[in-house]
Formats: structure tokens, sequence, C-alpha cells
């Protein structure tokens, strides 16, 4: 088993319906090949974060498609590594709104959650981002 983790940049600002299009297509492609995970995006900076687990051909596939979507740029891999087991067993693409993160859960990461440059923190830092995966994922239904 597979995970990689990127961040990416809205070309343009992702209203509702779009989020609500993007996954719905996420989720029925997922679901065809057993592909997991979690997308964040934060509205206020137009920025993605997404956790995809799977097969390492499939998702690294499935990352060429997400490269080419004209909906977002500056796709930067945070990182990719082997994993014992899914971390996002039922979701076929679980979502969050960055500006619903519990900030207290997080420690030292004040920049990157108020200043807005998470894309470049991301980048900087991929232990904050990681940790804002794992919050995320930690506040997740139960099973």
């Amino acid at each position: 088993m597979h995970e990689l983790f990127y961040c990416s940049m809205a070309t343009r600002e992702m209203v509702e319906a779009d989020i609500l299009d993007l996954l719905k297509v996420s989720r029925d492609k997922n679901a065809r090949l057993e592909v997991t995970g979690l997308l964040v995006y934060q509205k206020r900076t137009k920025e993605f974060l997404q956790v995809l687990e799977g097969e390492k051909e499939v998702i690294f596939d499935l990352l060429k498609t997400i490269k080419a979507d004209d909906r977002h740029t500056s796709l930067h891999l945070i990182y990719d590594k082997e994993i014992p087991e899914r971390g996002f067993k039922s979701w076929s693409m679980a979502f969050a709104n960055m500006e619903s993160i519990d900030k207290s859960k997080l420690e030292g990461t004040s920049d990157f959650l108020e200043k807005g440059y998470t894309h470049e923190l991301a980048k900087a830092n991929p232990t904050w981002a990681a940790q804002i995966m794992q919050t995320f994922q930690d506040g997740l239904p139960a099973e």
C-alpha cells in the first residue's frame, strides 16, 4: 500500500458547486480504482492539500491526471511512501474545509494557518502539512 501527499493552488476561487462536482467525480473514480484519501481546500488562499492511498502505480497514474486538471496549478508533491495500512479506509475521498480545523490541536502552526502561506510552508516544512492532515483524519466520523 502506498500513500502520496501533495499541495496545489486553485486557478480560481472554488465555490460550493465546484467542490461538490470535484468530489462526485473523484469519489466515483477513486472507488473504481480502489483509491482512498482526503482532500482539503482553503478558500481564503485557494489552496488544496490531498492525500491519496492505494497501489503505487495507480495513485501515480491518478496524480498525472490531477496534474493535467486546469482547476489548479503549482502542484507540489510533499511526500510519497509505503504505508502498512490505509488511514482513510472507508473514504473514496474524504473532504474538509481548512477553515474548519481545530487549531488548538496543532502545535507551532499559527503562521501556517493564519498568514495564508500554506502552499509555501507545506513545501518548506512537510511535517506541518502532515500534522494538519492527521488532525483532519482524527476528526472524521468512525467507520
